[in-house]
């Protein structure tokens, strides 16, 4: 009770010493105010988000105090807050000649170095800085503020160990608890990402952030029934969590439940129907169960919240293509590609249209780009040497299947193809050769290439490979 009146006091106090300098200041009066005075003004306008007015009183009170190390200190503050790190440093070298027992400045210097990107010298600042902790710090807030800086560079290992002291000296820190599992996560070390979760759940079960935020990591170790239960866990308590909502949708959605994540998707849109991205998912939903009424629907639905949504363009062109209203389908995978130039998939898809439209020049040219940003795609370099076939040029069609083993994943398809092109071209020693390779590389592939080649079961070199009889065996029965 007594600590909240002389709370209640301070404030108004602060609130009164504002007033005046404000006063004071729009009436253009000379004044004067102490040390002490200035830094609960320039406190009051940071809490406030009012940094341009904190910052004009840092300038006021160095013409008074210019070496004034704890405004110097406000002023290091904010021009990190700035992304102005040299001037801050240079505002701090200044503070530590005059006062060079500060812990503060060593403190702000670690992480000006880190804002610099000197590593090695932030920890050597944060050391320093350790080295003089008056015996009234929270010790465990230090530490704290330390791991979350070299946590937010990207320094996760660093990070862990001076959080680790935070929790040695306050077990119930949970921001430091949960920091550590953030770092964990980064690192990708879940189960130890998890263990931090659970310690800061115990400290606050009623946090619906370390539900979801365990939610995830379950996610990442495949263990799907306790990511369900933890984001259950989160929306019990806020049933409003939209990131829970969509966490929940998106796994179902991996599991290949469909309309189970439609329904989930579309308890999100109860409390947000401006995300496009949601629309988006729940027309993918319909297209996987080939409910193309209603996944032509929320494709319209997520354009119509987004005009330049790709992806959404690039579903609707595909399903417009296979139900053949190519006219459609151009003006939106054109459209897709012009958003996302980059995206290999809507020039793949251009292809394929161009392709089946008899344009084989455009359809080549899109072949192309799908396969120079994504080389690794074999349907993309299957389809660029269907092409290659159609416009009767057979030798560029074997050289881009060849030049695409180096780069595909799935190499199988691509050997088989070769083999049948090969074949094609009488040259069956070298058919052999791939097709050989092919079924060592996935036999169960045979029926497909015999559907593409039916050819290819008269060939007597193919007879052991394939399992066929042989025309020899046949006539001596």
């Amino acid at each position: 009770m007594f600590e909240e009146n002389d709370r209640y006091f301070e404030e108004k106090n602060r609130k009164e010493i504002v007033n005046r300098y404000e006063t004071l200041l729009n009436n253009k009066k000379p004044f004067y105010f102490d040390v002490t005075d200035f830094e609960s003004i320039i406190e009051f306008y940071v809490e406030q988000n009012k940094f341009k007015r904190a910052f004009e009183a840092t300038n006021i009170a160095l013409n008074f105090f210019p070496q004034a190390p704890e405004i110097k200190i406000k002023k290091a503050q904010l021009l990190l807050d700035k992304g102005k790190p040299v001037e801050a440093l240079s505002e701090l070298k200044t503070a530590i000649i005059h006062d060079p027992k500060n812990f503060e400045i060593f403190l702000l210097l670690g992480i000006t170095y880190l804002n610099l990107n000197n590593y090695k010298e932030s920890i050597r600042q944060f050391e320093e800085c350790i080295k003089i902790l008056p015996d009234e710090v929270k010790k465990d807030e230090i530490f704290l503020t330390m791991g979350f800086h070299l946590s937010h560079a990207n320094k996760f290992t660093s990070a862990i160990k001076y959080l680790s002291k935070s929790i040695e000296i306050n077990n119930n820190n949970i921001d430091a608890i949960t920091e550590i599992a953030y770092c964990y996560d980064c690192l990708t070390n879940y189960n130890k990402c998890i263990e931090y979760y659970l310690k800061a759940i115990d400290i606050e079960p009623l946090l619906e952030v370390n539900w979801y935020n365990i939610g995830l990591a379950y996610i990442k170790t495949k263990s799907y029934e306790k990511a369900f239960e933890a984001l259950d866990y989160s929306l019990a308590i806020d049933p409003s969590y939209l990131s829970a909502i969509l966490a929940k949708a998106h796994i179902l959605f991996y599991l290949e439940k469909y309309n189970e994540a439609v329904e989930v998707y579309k308890e999100y849109l109860k409390y947000d129907s401006e995300y496009a991205d949601v629309f988006y998912s729940i027309g993918e939903c319909y297209e996987k169960i080939d409910d193309v009424k209603n996944a032509i629907k929320y494709y319209d639905l997520t354009i119509r919240k987004d005009k330049n949504h790709a992806d959404a363009w690039l579903g609707l062109g595909i399903l417009k293509m296979q139900s053949e209203d190519f006219a459609t389908s151009l003006v939106c995978l054109s459209k897709s590609a012009l958003i996302d130039k980059e995206n290999p998939e809507a020039h793949y898809a251009l292809s394929e249209l161009f392709f089946k439209t008899n344009i084989l020049d455009d359809a080549l040219n899109h072949a192309d780009i799908a396969v120079k940003i994504s080389p690794e795609e074999t349907d993309y370099v299957l389809l660029q040497s269907e092409i290659y076939e159609e416009l009767k040029n057979d030798k560029k069609a074997i050289s881009v299947l060849e030049e695409g083993l180096f780069s595909v994943l799935e190499k199988a398809p691509v050997l088989y193809r070769l083999a049948g092109l090969y074949f094609l071209n009488r040259k069956e020693k070298k058919a052999t050769e791939f097709l050989k390779n092919a079924i060592d590389e996935d036999s169960s592939l045979i029926s497909d290439f015999l559907n593409i080649f039916p050819q290819a079961k008269d060939c007597e070199m193919f007879k052991g490979l394939l399992n066929l009889p042989s025309k020899n065996k046949k006539n001596e029965l």
